[in-house]
């Protein structure tokens, strides 16, 4: 009698254990984020100055663990003929390009990761235009 109920303590601490790792992988999904930025002209090539106020956001999907992912260009479509395909863009960055790039994953990229064994996963993709007017055409 006092051996099942050591090992129904066993199981309760196993399930306790278990559940406070599944809490810690939850909290800590968010923490991966990729930057890129880009670099001005020449001589000093800093960073180009961006517009913080007005970021352009979508969540992308890759699936079968990275192996099937659409290329992204961050032009949104504004027409579509009768086929369906896209006749009319508008560039978000009006132009001036993107002047820093996101990708981070979204909240609930890792329960879904682990639910679909990995073959769906989601993150988000941030960009933020260029302030730094390009230069007019030459004579």
């Amino acid at each position: 009698m006092q051996t099942c109920r050591g090992w129904r303590a066993i199981a309760r601490a196993s399930g306790t254990r278990a559940a406070l790792c599944a809490v810690v992988a939850l909290a800590s999904s968010g923490c991966g984020t990729y930057a890129y930025a880009a670099r001005g002209p020449g001589p000093d090539h800093n960073t180009l100055p961006i517009d913080r106020t007005k970021p352009s956001s979508t969540v992308r999907w890759s699936f079968l663990w990275g192996l099937v992912s659409t290329v992204w260009a961050p032009l949104d479509c504004t027409q579509t003929g009768p086929d369906g395909q896209c006749v009319a863009v508008q560039d978000p960055c009006e132009g001036r390009g993107v002047g820093q790039f996101e990708t981070r994953l979204t909240w609930y990229s890792v329960p879904l990761a682990v639910v679909t064994l990995g073959t769906a996963i989601p993150s988000e993709v941030i960009i933020y235009c260029s302030t730094l007017e390009p230069p007019g055409s030459g004579p």
